[in-house]
């Protein structure tokens, strides 16, 4: 198993710094290079949301009485992860909370084409 995450952590890195590197020469060529953090913001909170349902889902696999809870929790974790930094966010202006909203979304993508590429490899 440490093998694939291996893997599959190298793949990972490797799009989202293509995803950043992209973005941020995105957000430079429109003379709005502060919305590069934002956008960053987003993804770390995306790779929150990926980390924890992947150790919720590494735990369940040998655990698999309490799943249905812990799911829940895993879930709850996520969303309220989300909404605090998408809070801020919007506090900030709405630039921002689109870049941010940006950034989880793209992150998310990511990381999950990247799964359905190892997976397809197989």
């Amino acid at each position: 198993m440490k093998d694939i995450l291996t893997a599959f952590c190298k793949r990972l890195a490797i799009g989202l710094g293509v995803l950043v590197c992209g973005s941020a020469a995105f957000f430079l060529a429109r003379g709005e290079g502060r919305l590069t953090l934002a956008f960053v913001l987003g993804l770390f909170a995306a790779l929150v949301f990926v980390s924890n349902m992947a150790h919720r889902l590494w735990t369940l696999s040998s655990d698999t009485r309490s799943a249905r809870g812990q799911m829940l929790v895993g879930t709850m974790i996520r969303l309220a992860v989300l909404a605090c930094i998408l809070a801020v966010a919007v506090l900030a202006s709405s630039e921002v909370f689109f870049a941010a909203a940006a950034g989880f979304v793209l992150t998310y993508l990511v990381t999950f084409a990247v799964l359905i590429l190892q997976n397809a490899k197989k």
